[in-house]
């Protein structure tokens, strides 16, 4: 799009000078002319220069060569103001447009107040990703004015950056920075930083030797680093930060005094931070216990916690650690070996084994008091463990042999849907509201109220809706842009569309992406869009809808018949015609169980959409296409094959505009797979678009997070997997592997969200075990899920109270996993199947269990076989099957 930036009339001739350098991009005569106007003249030039930094949005691709720098320098020169200069020095199109270099800019700015120019930098560095992204502009104007270096999150991010290692010595290149005594206590105190502290090469050591020199000569305070790094430590970093603070640690070599100083923080490392972090916190307690300078006190607590965390290295270290103090001072023993037993907790099962063996070696040190307290807490051990428990304690402990869980599982009730809520009768609140779905707290719901109490509002009273929006749109950030087009959302479209700032190029790119290219996977995402931009013509044309057709009754996205046809009925009596985006969503939105009365009142309806809601309610429900579950062939760019789902076209599809069309269309990801390649976003919004056919929105879903999953990536969009679960509709193929696929996902945090559906859809009744547990044995040999993972998120739902669910699972997997040679991580489920099966009543015998039960030796994976054997086969004696 070609922009004219055309300089006002009434400009005086200085000001239209330095505007027509400007306007050609001649930076070294904008400097120049800058000099010679005056601070009224400038302000005279500040609402053009406004005006064509608008401009540069819409100028896309053909903004004129030196445009960018030239209004970037004059701008921040004229606005005289230095809350105005530090916005316009802020602005993300102008940043963009100028290029990387700002020494034009600190030149120009040179011979500024250093008062004003401290100004400039403060509120320059109170925005976090300005100043990591301009800390060269804002290091250098804090040089030109003399002024402290601010200290903000985002400078000392940037002066971070600055200092890359290679190239030259980091030493040096810290000893020669100015800031490097005010930024490295930061570097401690602010997140993210540390990121390159692992890293060295052969002509740079790197960072924490550069540190660690620096405190040498007295630079940097040695005390400060040490207690500094071990604050970091226990932050929740992730694994390349927490590697880089240990280097520094390492370089920096505390002293045994200097250890023992800090006993109470090493302590502190050992409960809840990163595995690595708390190895090297028990190592050095173990060296000041060695050294006879680690309280008892201590000790427990550093035990108790270690006990309890889930890596056997870290657990083997501390019983071992037990041991060896109980062997060098038994006068420790009662202190010690209660705590040793606190290992009979630990969910896993050699874990628990080591402990009990530890327990029974020193047992007969003990008083009295002590082992009946080490046989009470051996009631913990599992039923194998207790049984040789008894051996040691007597009968106290096998006074729980063969307990039993009922047969049904405890689970958590199938929540209620929630209704949403009526349009505000407020404008004020109503704004309150969309700021806050704009400002993250945002789900299918609140976003369909906002939508909802937008166009009511707008259609009631606009002028006040606008009025009470304003400091919303003030808080928003300039969204990014793709093609000189702003890239918006559904609601923020509607909220431009409201203000009549949404230009003819908005709504162009939003019906484009709404209705163009579309593609099984883009679809469900895009249906929002075309919504959005149906509404937004109506509100440009003076034809605003009363209310939202397709505003959800409940939560999940479903819609009431009897309440559509009421909707329906007042649009017939206003005589409004429904816009054909949302009342085909509304349609795709209907509830399966439909009233007769619903059914008789559609049917006197008299305006076509009416009819067509009529045919629909009478004929019923939208059938759910036939699924099957198809197998990646095995090529070149699949060398891990995954299992996904076909889809065939839903009845009529080929009748409806898009994206309607491609999202009820056929989908094929494995004999015909889509040139988009196979991505969709996985959210509990697009669920709310086919809230009654969760199947067909599960395959497509499944496609992304099956690549996901190859790939070991992060944010693999099991969130709506609960959402997923409340949908409903058959829970078919689909379903069961996108909740495969989730509770094999990497982060604790996204198989939270696999076990929250997977403990719906059991107390919905809808949870095939049998299935879920082939398609995780099939998964796994196909090596798309790591066992131990989903291990740990099954733990999660035994702990939830389903064990038998969990057992179900768990008997389907095995013997697929069991079936020729065993896949890495096969010990964590049996394990888990073990304690399941002494807690289940099923019994019967396992295909491939008895087998490798009967094989010689004593290896972990027998040892839990048996535990299987003997479990179902006691439950079976029991008369239980």
């Amino acid at each position: 799009m070609t922009v004219t930036y055309v300089i006002p009339d009434q400009v005086g001739q200085s000001a239209h000078e330095l505007l027509d350098a400007v306007r050609a991009g001649r930076t070294d005569t904008v400097g120049k002319l800058l000099d010679t106007l005056t601070p009224a003249e400038r302000r005279d030039c500040v609402p053009v220069l406004k005006t064509w930094r608008k401009s540069l949005r819409a100028s896309g691709d053909d903004l004129p060569v030196g445009l960018g720098r030239s209004l970037l320098l004059a701008g921040a020169c004229c606005c005289t103001g230095a809350a105005d200069a530090a916005q316009w020095l802020a602005d993300r199109e102008l940043r963009w447009a100028a290029g990387p270099d700002r020494s034009f800019v600190v030149e120009a700015l040179r011979d500024r107040d250093p008062k004003w120019l401290g100004q400039v930098v403060r509120r320059l560095a109170a925005r976090r990703a300005v100043a990591e992204s301009e800390y060269e502009l804002i290091a250098a104007l804090v040089r030109v004015a003399g002024c402290e270096p601010p200290t903000t999150d985002g400078f000392v991010l940037g002066w971070e950056s600055s200092i890359r290692v290679g190239g030259e010595d980091t030493g040096d290149r810290l000893r020669a920075d100015p800031f490097v005594t005010v930024m490295v206590p930061r570097l401690f105190e602010v997140p993210g930083t540390g990121t390159d502290f692992q890293y060295s090469l052969p002509d740079d050591p790197g960072w924490p030797r550069a540190l660690a020199g620096l405190a040498e000569e007295g630079v940097l305070d040695r005390g400060m680093l040490i207690d500094g790094c071990l604050s970091k430590l226990l932050g929740p970093e992730r694994m390349g930060v927490v590697r880089g603070f240990l280097e520094l640690l390492a370089a920096l070599d505390p002293t045994e005094d200097e250890r023992a100083a800090r006993t109470a923080t090493w302590v502190g490392m050992v409960p809840d931070t990163h595995a690595l972090a708390a190895a090297r916190a028990q190592e050095t307690l173990a060296g000041l216990d060695e050294a006879g300078r680690l309280g008892t006190g201590h000790l427990i607590e550093a035990s108790r916690a270690a006990l309890f965390r889930p890596e056997k290295k870290i657990v083997r270290f501390q019983l071992a650690l037990l041991d060896r103090v109980m062997k060098r001072d038994p006068a420790r023993t009662d202190e010690l070996l209660p705590v040793a037993a606190d290992g009979f907790g630990h969910q896993e099962h050699s874990l628990q084994e080591r402990a009990l063996a530890l327990v029974v070696r020193h047992h007969r040190r003990a008083s009295g008091a002590v082992r009946a307290e080490l046989a009470e807490k051996a009631r913990r051990l599992s039923p194998d463990l207790r049984r040789r428990a008894a051996e040691t304690f007597g009968a106290a402990v096998a006074g729980q042999e063969g307990v039993r869980v009922p047969e049904a599982d405890a689970l958590p009730p199938v929540p209620s849907a929630e209704r949403l809520v009526p349009v505000p009768e407020s404008a004020a609140v109503l704004a309150a509201e969309v700021g806050a779905v704009l400002r993250g707290d945002d789900t299918p719901a609140r976003r369909e109220e906002a939508l909802n109490g937008l166009v009511t509002w707008f259609h009631t009273d606009p002028a006040a809706l606008r009025t009470a929006l304003e400091s919303v749109v003030a808080q928003q950030d300039d969204p990014p842009l793709w093609g000189g087009a702003r890239v918006v959302s559904d609601l923020e479209f509607v909220l431009l569309s409201v203000m009549g700032t949404a230009s003819e190029q908005d709504a162009e790119h939003v019906r484009h992406r709404a209705l163009e290219h579309q593609c099984p996977h883009s679809a469900p995402g895009s249906v929002g869009l075309a919504r959005a931009a149906e509404i937004g013509a109506r509100m440009a044309r003076g034809d605003a809808l009363p209310f939202l057709l397709a505003t959800p009754t409940w939560a999940t996205g479903t819609i009431d018949p009897t309440e559509l046809v009421r909707r329906l009925a007042a649009y017939e009596g206003a005589g409004v015609v429904p816009g054909e985006a949302d009342f085909l969503q509304a349609l795709l939105r209907l509830d399966r169980e439909v009233s007769p009365e619903a059914v008789a009142a559609a049917a006197r309806l008299t305006s076509p959409a009416g009819r067509r809601l009529a045919d629909r309610l009478a004929s019923g429900p939208l059938p759910d296409p036939a699924v099957f579950r198809e197998t990646e062939r095995l090529r070149l760019r699949t060398p891990r094959p995954g299992v996904l789902v076909r889809v065939e076209a839903a009845e009529g599809h080929a009748d409806l505009p898009e994206p309607f069309r491609s999202l009820l269309a056929a989908h094929d990801p494995v004999g015909n797979p889509c040139a988009c390649g196979g991505g969709v976003e996985s959210s509990p919004h697009i669920l709310a678009v086919l809230p009654q056919h969760r199947e067909i929105l599960a395959a497509r879903m499944l496609t992304g997070i099956a690549v996901a999953a190859e790939f070991d990536n992060r944010g693999v969009g099991t969130t709506a997997l609960p959402a997923l679960a409340d949908s409903d509709g058959p829970a078919g193929p689909a379903t069961h592997l996108v909740l495969a696929y989730g509770l094999g996902a990497r982060s604790d945090d996204e198989r939270v969200s696999a076990v929250d559906a997977l403990l719906t859809l059991a107390a919905a009744g809808a949870l095939d075990a049998e299935r879920l547990g082939r398609d995780l044995a099939e998964l796994t040999r196909l090596r798309r899920l790591k066992p131990q993972r989903f291990v740990a998120a099954l733990r999660t739902a035994v702990a939830s109270g389903a064990v038998a669910t969990v057992w179900g699972v768990l008997s389907a997997a095995l013997p697929p996993l069991l079936a020729g040679d065993p896949p890495q991580g096969l010990l964590a489920v049996l394990t888990l199947a073990a304690e399941c099966a002494e807690c289940s009543p099923a019994g019967g015998a396992i295909p491939g269990v008895d087998g490798l039960a009967g094989r010689p030796g004593s290896s972990q994976l027998v040892k839990q076989a048996r535990r299987i054997q003997a479990a179902t086969g006691d439950a079976a004696r029991a008369g239980t099957v």
